[in-house]
């Protein structure tokens, strides 16, 4: 287990604490410091830097409880031993977490330390979580019971611990190991390495039966591509047989149109004398009129009028917009007042508001106050009222309160002289001690004589005879002395408690003489009327202070300059209301409101004005531009005097002509055509002899014309297309058959190994699951032991804080408690508060005894048993003391176990806060 000791705080700022440092040492540290003084602060400080902070946004979130009012960051400094060697924790934390800091140092080198669970420290120093910390050694004020959630990890720990002997080593989280190695096989969702395997083999089953059927279906496609090609051969015979016959045709149809050859070339004539008439008429000069000239100036004249069409367009804009600008000038008329405001009238009206508004609550604030005063000072007057001998007892309260005191004194010292040293003494005894005294010194003066006498005559036996006198004399002279000046000391003591008496008898006759003056029939009357005039006094003296500092708030203000200003401010608005027929100042900012949306709206109208006119000078520039550039082109036409609107008629008369021509044209290209087709620069032999070898071949077609041919070869060689797709694709298909696909024998050898590593795993799956179920039932068994164990000590320490004669303890899986008294078995939550309390150390000490065996931990509590009485109080520190823990860290606001611990001899480290 580990050795841990908390040793000293260094608070810099936390919550309300700054430069706040305590040392701690070993064994019981008793830190006493009344309410406010930061106890709770100074617990959580260490909790903190131990366990980090809380950032929730729930009820309490310690970063906001404890962050500074002043504004610095939470700082300060843990030094905590640990296994022999200081560390220091080094912490800061900021306003969100990504501002905080940690730093683990050596105490004596300084060098930081790199350790597991660094921003949680305390997982390393006490090798526990948060929820266990304060579980078990973290006992706030108000906090002893416990309630398990899934954080904490007692149970498991002390489960561990029973099992194999080292709370680290889990059985649940062997456990935990198997089920995620069974998961990793086999996953619900199927996603295991078991689950993956079996599917694979499922995929290569599927696999290896494609690869046969692609087998079998590349036999048919080899068989079908044969049987294509052969029909490909046929198909592009045929096209060349009816290419044969379709020239057979052709040369018999030359025959027949040597005939129209010269109707084609007198038709050829009589196009070219009309084609050269219409181009004399297009002819400009030297040069000629085209279709894009006609359209460039065509295109100019479009946008010339669609600029026309524009400038209407903005014209009426224009009038539109004019017209409303004159409507919005009429109503801005109607609050010509505004405007002979000058600027920030709005402002100034806001303004206006706001200040008789000020002014009424300060006006209102002064009444209100001048009136407090006046209940304030009935109330001392009623109070005067009520005091008996006020006048009387205010002139004279100093002197009687120093007589009172005088009294008090005396009495006191005169009741300390009666008890400690007494006050009578027979006179008798001191003459007779006087007596006793004189009859030493005569015996001894006698017996000197006798003594140098018998010495100076060398009188043996009378000189020995002499020493036991010499001795009983000088006892009996220390004795009769001590006697009387103890006689004198009580004479002396005597005469100062006669003088003492004297002066108490002075004292009461002067205040007998305050007692008749107040009327009182008693000393306690007499009393009882001073303590009223002192509560009048200081009620008086309260009363008066709060009537000052009314008077001095009063005072601030200058009531006539305020009301002054308030009424001008009154007579101001009360103008605005008559001016504008409104009854409230809200009324007035709605007209300015609407003032300044019609101002806005009436400018915005001059704006767009102002921009559609300009915008129509530019459109008039621009159509004087284009229309000069019109005029330009056509006075080649000799159409300058033309209308722009009317001169697309004219164009288009040119552009009829030119279509004409155009047309005339192509006829003459068409006849020229034609008759080169016809003769194709050959004679009538060379027909002769072609037709010989058309007819030379078996050719057996009955088509009468080339048109029927020309279907028949465009037929065929469509389907020539056609075969040959299919060719193309038979042999793409052929050849990229094992494309991506693997061969059968690497498939079948894929699929023996996959078997293979399916058993293995499968075998693994099995024995993970009867480890799993053989752990699990061991677990439950060690469970089952350490619940008994657990009651026992719980049930025995609750008996040590009770004295009760409770016979068992029993704690379920949530820790709720069960207790049996007198045979009955009742819930813990019955108990009394303090009972409960009880109850509930008990099972932390238990949980402590079990996780931290040798106790080398500090154990911390704040309050913890502010619900106790001073008996159950002695007991549970007791208890305690006897648990025999490495540290305590006890924070309280009660002197109670202060004592206790005095009285128990007990030793301990006292630190009080200030």
């Amino acid at each position: 287990m580990n050795d841990t000791l908390i040793k000293k705080v260094n608070i810099e700022f936390f919550a309300g604490l700054k430069g706040k440092s305590l040392d701690f040492t070993k064994g019981f540290n008793l830190i006493y410091g009344k309410n406010e003084q930061g106890k709770s602060s100074i617990e959580n400080f260490i909790k903190i830097w131990l366990y980090g902070i809380d950032s929730s946004r729930g009820k309490v979130n310690e970063r906001k409880k404890y962050l500074p009012l002043t504004g610095e960051k939470i700082s300060g400094e843990l030094i905590i031993e640990y296994k022999g060697k200081d560390y220091i924790i080094k912490r800061s934390f900021g306003t969100t977490k990504k501002d905080d800091t940690c730093v683990i140092l050596d105490e004596i080198t300084g060098e930081v330390i790199e350790i597991e669970h660094n921003n949680e420290p305390g997982k390393y120093f006490f090798d526990i979580n948060l929820a266990t910390f304060v579980k078990t050694l973290f006992i706030s004020q108000l906090g002893v019971m416990v309630s398990k959630d899934k954080e904490e990890e007692i149970m498991e720990k002390i489960t561990n611990i029973y099992n194999t002997g080292d709370e680290n080593t889990s059985v649940s989280k062997v456990i935990e190991k198997l089920e995620k190695r069974k998961k990793q096989l086999v996953a619900i969702r199927k996603g295991g390495e078991l689950d993956l395997l079996k599917e694979g083999h499922n995929s290569l089953k599927t696999e290896l039966w494609e690869a046969y059927k692609l087998a079998e279906e590349n036999v048919d496609n080899e068989e079908n591509l044969l049987r294509k090609k052969q029909y490909k051969v046929n198909i592009k015979e045929q096209i060349q047989k009816l290419d044969l016959y379709k020239k057979y045709i052709k040369k018999v149809k030359i025959q027949k149109d040597y005939k129209e050859i010269s109707n084609y070339l007198i038709k050829g004539e009589d196009l070219k004398r009309k084609q050269e008439a219409i181009s004399e008429e297009l002819k400009k000069g030297d040069d000629y009129i085209t279709f894009e000239f006609l359209d460039e100036i065509n295109e100019k004249c479009s946008r010339y009028l669609s600029l026309l069409d524009v400038k209407q367009e903005k014209l009426n804009k224009l009038y539109e917009l004019q017209d409303e600008l004159k409507e919005k000038n009429e109503n801005m008329k109607n609050y010509s007042v505004f405007s002979s405001m000058g600027n920030n009238f709005k402002e100034k009206i806001y303004t206006l508001k706001v200040d008789v508004k000020n002014m009424e609550e300060k006006l209102s604030d002064i009444v209100n106050i001048q009136n407090s005063i006046s209940r304030l000072k009935m109330d001392i007057s009623k109070e005067a009222k009520g005091t008996c001998n006020l006048e009387f007892i205010e002139k004279h309260r100093d002197e009687i309160e120093e007589l009172l005191n005088f009294y008090k004194e005396g009495l006191k010292e005169l009741k300390y002289k009666i008890e400690s040293q007494g006050y009578s003494k027979p006179e008798c005894d001191l003459k007779n001690s006087h007596k006793k005294t004189k009859f030493v010194y005569l015996i001894g003066i006698i017996s000197v004589c006798i003594f140098v006498y018998a010495i100076i005559n060398q009188i043996i036996p009378v000189v020995i005879a002499c020493i036991p006198l010499f001795i009983i004399l000088i006892r009996l002279y220390l004795r009769y002395s001590v006697a009387i000046r103890n006689i004198d000391f009580i004479k002396k003591n005597n005469q100062s408690i006669k003088n003492l008496k004297e002066r108490i008898t002075e004292y009461e006759n002067k205040l007998n003489l305050y007692i008749n003056e107040t009327k009182a029939s008693t000393y306690e009357e007499f009393i009882n009327k001073l303590t009223k005039y002192d509560k009048y006094k200081n009620y008086k003296d309260s009363i008066s202070l709060v009537i000052k500092n009314k008077e001095d708030e009063i005072n601030k203000y200058d009531i006539t300059e305020l009301k002054s200003n308030y009424n001008r401010n009154k007579g101001v608005i009360a103008s605005l209301y008559s001016v504008l027929s409104c009854t409230s100042l809200d009324e007035v900012l709605e007209q300015v409101e609407f003032y300044e949306e019609l101002k806005t709206n009436t400018n915005r109208r001059e704006y767009e004005v102002n921009g559609i006119k300009q915008e129509i000078e530019n459109i008039n520039e621009q159509l004087v531009d284009k229309e000069d550039e019109i005029r330009k082109k056509v006075s080649m036409l000799g159409l300058q005097e033309v209308e722009i609107v009317d001169l697309h008629i004219k164009l288009k008369e040119y552009k009829d002509k030119m279509n004409k021509m155009k047309e005339i044209k192509n006829a003459l290209e068409n006849v020229e055509e034609t008759y080169k087709v016809l003769l194709k620069d050959r004679n009538i032999d060379e027909i002769k002899e072609e037709m010989r070898q058309i007819i030379s071949q078996d050719i057996n077609y009955s088509y009468e014309s080339e048109e029927e041919i020309d279907v028949e070869i465009r037929k065929q060689s469509n389907e020539l297309l056609k075969i040959e797709k299919e060719i193309k694709d038979l042999e793409h298909l052929i050849e990229k058959r094992y494309l991506g696909k693997r061969e059968i024998p690497e498939i079948e050898e894929e699929i023996l190994i996959n078997n293979e590593k399916i058993i293995k795993l499968d075998k693994e799956y099995k024995s993970l699951e009867l480890a799993s179920e053989i752990l699990k039932e061991s677990f439950d068994e060690i469970r089952k032991n350490v619940g008994p164990d657990l009651n026992e000590k719980v049930v025995k320490k609750f008996n040590l804080l009770t004295d009760g004669g409770y016979a068992e303890a029993k704690i379920s899986e949530d820790y709720k408690l069960k207790v049996r008294n007198n045979g009955v078995l009742f819930d813990g939550e019955i108990l009394s508060n303090g009972a409960k309390d009880q109850l509930y150390l008990a099972l932390r000490l238990s949980f402590i005894n079990m996780l931290f065996k040798n106790k080398e931990v500090p154990l911390f509590l704040d309050d913890a048993f502010v619900q106790y009485d001073d008996e159950r109080r002695k007991k549970a520190l007791e208890l305690l003391i006897k648990e025999d823990f490495s540290q305590i860290i006890f924070f309280t606001c009660q002197e109670i176990e202060k004592v206790i611990l005095d009285n128990a001899s007990y030793e301990y480290n006292l630190i009080t806060l200030h």
